[in-house]
């Protein structure tokens, strides 16, 4: 046999028993073995200068392959579906080489199909020696005899590994594996696939000088070399190093689940790393206590002296309070300057013991760079066994305790109570049941009638939501429209409430023959959503329905924040000829004058202002209702529950009211009765 190392490539790529071949960056096939042509089902000559046929989307594989192979000049892909000639799928795993031949830089391709066992004569073998040459040139090689005993190592794994070419030979190789809680695993993942003479691919920490008690991280690849016999004479392993990549992934994870400044377990990751311990403890039915301490007014002293301060004040606040609990409890850090405390075990008298030296220890002054500063803390605590399903609720409980406890004043210890916990179960129910609500159209809509107090006709409604629950009855909107908020509800629910009340006065206005309009609460978010201007553009099409017709209340404190953003959305409504309405009007304008720039139709005075009247006689009622006449608005007052508020507010330029006095909000099927009524009546 000529000399190995002057064999041509071609005839290099021919004499292996596997199916490879050599392309061009551009992936134009320059080489195409004999065994590629058997697995592939194309010939040698459909395919050369030719587009790799066997990658569907050749593009998208060289973009990936390229930046790879920059960096690590030989990879492997996982099991990937490659085209036959006949159309059909073949899986295998590819193995990829920077190549240059003729001056032209490429990628040697080798496919190991699902299935293969890589059966490669002795003669075969000896020509593989060539192309581990130019692996060992770029990454690290060794390989062994059938025992696992290292025959030839390169020298760049024997500089990762701070040994001599002598000092490794002989050693078995598994030796070379990093003392860690993955090696039993590693060991037998690797073990369990050379023993059907299977190609090993996978992350192996390695021992090696550059760090001590961390590994090196090698993505190796082991290939067995069987004989005709197939029986292995040699094990082949290549790979290179991705310690970079593994303590970047570390990294990420310490910042996803660890607070970065002192280290301890962030929300995020106190949840993962505990989430089972409900289960135990109700297994050995123990106790277990969660508190959550809150450093007052931090915001002001990282403003005040700097983040540099306030950073140092949470490292030390750590330090002490991980000297004040039990050695059982686990200290964590949520975020800021809130911390948290798991208590196990202790009775709910012990916990309050500890909190409150906790908390007295911690409120001493603290000594920072020359500064002297002391913090008042907060504590808000629930403890298990409770209602409370997972541990996510029970810390959302502590937070509401913290939450509870500061309303009443900073410095507190706040326990959930009773109330507070059945209150947390209600809300947990209810923020449920509201996604069914949705879906299942358990939600509905009734209508308050709105009458002219010139003629006392009735000229419109405000559409008004409601939502009846099996377990929990009727559920009031201001209980369940703040939660529909938070959890991104309110936008679909409120898109049903305009399509729906928008339908209805359709049918209303077709059956009765009447002049009629419908007033909708808009959200601050539906108000804001990019989809707010597509729903009543395709209401406008779909219902055929006249826009000015509808008035849309958004309340004061939104049109208070006077952004340009508001003011061109508000212009935007307007030049689809809906109606603005400004509801609850006087509570919360800091500047009157203001008003006059909005693109408004209409003000609704709040009824905290006809409350006012009734019992001081106030002239406030008046001036607001003269200043939305000044502007040639429509001035609607809500709320009328007295003849002699009636009276008054006849007595003004207001125009047009709604209340308990005439009507209360009802459903279609009694606003119909109503509607016919006053079809009927003789003065119609």
């Amino acid at each position: 046999m000529a000399s190995l190392r002057d064999l041509p490539v071609d005839e290099f790529i021919d004499a292996l028993s596997v199916p490879c071949c050599y392309i061009s960056q551009d992936g134009t096939v320059l080489l195409w073995n004999t065994h590629a042509e058997v697995l592939f089902g194309w010939e040698r000559d459909e395919v050369l200068h030719q587009p790799l046929p066997v990658v569907r989307q050749l593009d998208h594989a060289l973009e990936t392959w390229s930046p790879l192979l920059l960096q690590y000049p030989f990879s492997t892909t996982a099991m990937t579906p490659f085209q036959h000639k006949d159309g059909s799928v073949i899986y295998a795993t590819a193995y990829l080489q920077s190549f240059s031949l003729e001056g032209i830089y490429g990628y040697f391709l080798a496919f190991l199909p699902k299935g293969f066992g890589p059966l490669i004569s002795t003669e075969q073998f000896n020509l593989l020696h060539h192309f581990q040459e130019m692996i060992k040139q770029s990454t690290h090689y060794l390989a062994t005899n059938a025992k696992g005993e290292i025959v030839d190592i390169n020298p760049s794994l024997c500089r990762l590994l701070d040994a001599t070419e002598q000092q490794l030979i002989g050693r078995e190789w598994f030796e070379l594996i990093h003392d860690s809680s993955e090696q039993d695993g590693i060991s037998r993942n690797v073990l369990k696939s050379l023993a059907t003479n299977r190609i090993w691919n996978g992350e192996m920490p390695i021992s090696c000088k550059q760090h001590e008690s961390e590994p090196c991280w090698l993505n190796l690849t082991v290939v067995p070399i069987v004989s005709e016999k197939n029986e292995v004479i040699q094990y082949t392993a290549f790979g290179f190093d991705v310690s970079e990549k593994k303590r970047l992934e570390k990294e990420v994870q310490f910042l996803a689940y660890q607070n970065e400044l002192t280290g301890l377990y962030n929300k995020k990751g106190f949840l993962r790393r505990y989430d089972s311990i409900l289960r135990q403890i109700d297994e050995r039915e123990g106790l277990l206590h969660i508190a959550l301490f809150d450093i007052d007014r931090f915001k002001i002293i990282n403003e005040s002296f700097g983040s540099r301060v306030g950073n140092e004040l949470l490292i030390q606040i750590k330090e002490r309070a991980l000297h004040l609990i039990p050695e059982s409890a686990l200290l964590f850090h949520p975020t800021g300057g809130l911390f948290g405390v798991m208590f196990f075990e202790e009775s709910k008298e012990e916990v309050f013991q500890v909190l409150r030296h906790l908390q007295h220890e911690l409120q001493r002054p603290f000594r920072i760079y020359h500064h002297s500063i002391m913090v008042s803390i907060s504590i808000g605590c629930v403890f298990y066994p409770s209602s409370t399903s997972s541990l996510e609720e029970l810390y959302t409980r502590a937070e509401s305790a913290l939450f509870k406890g500061k309303q009443i004043g900073v410095g507190t210890i706040q326990f959930v109570t009773k109330d507070m916990d059945a209150a947390f179960s209600r809300q947990i129910h209810i923020e449920k049941a509201m996604y069914r609500a949705l879906e299942e159209k358990h939600f509905y809509l009734e209508y308050q009638p709105k009458y002219e107090l010139a003629t006392d006709r009735l000229i419109g409604f405000e559409a008004l939501l409601r939502w009846h629950h099996d377990e929990l009855g009727q559920i009031p909107p201001s209980e369940f429209i703040p939660l529909a908020e938070e959890m991104a509800l309110i936008v679909p629910i409120n898109n049903w409430v305009i399509l729906e009340a928008t339908k209805q006065l359709k049918a209303w206005k077709a059956e009765f023959d009447q002049p009629l309009s419908m007033a909708i609460n808009i959200s601050p978010n539906q108000f804001r959503s990019d989809s707010f201007l597509n729903t009543l553009r395709n209401i406008k099409q779909q219902l055929q329905l006249d826009p000015a017709d509808i008035i849309l209340e958004i309340t004061e404190s939104l049109v208070m924040q006077q952004t340009d953003e508001i003011i061109e959305r508000m212009e935007q409504i307007k030049r689809l000829n809906y109606r603005l309405s400004i509801d609850d009007f006087g509570t919360g304008f800091s500047s009157l004058q203001y008003l006059k720039s909005f693109p408004v139709d209409e003000l609704k005075i709040d009824k905290v202002f006809l409350d006012d009247w009734m019992a001081s006689k106030s002239h406030l009622l008046d001036v607001i209702v003269h200043l939305g006449k000044s502007l040639n608005l429509h001035v609607v007052a809500e709320g009328v529950e007295d003849e002699e508020m009636l009276a008054h507010l006849k007595s003004t330029d207001c125009d047009s009211f709604q209340g308990y006095l005439y009507a209360r909000p009802a459903s279609p099927s009694a606003i119909e009765q109503l509607l016919r009524s006053l079809k009927n009546s003789p003065d119609a």
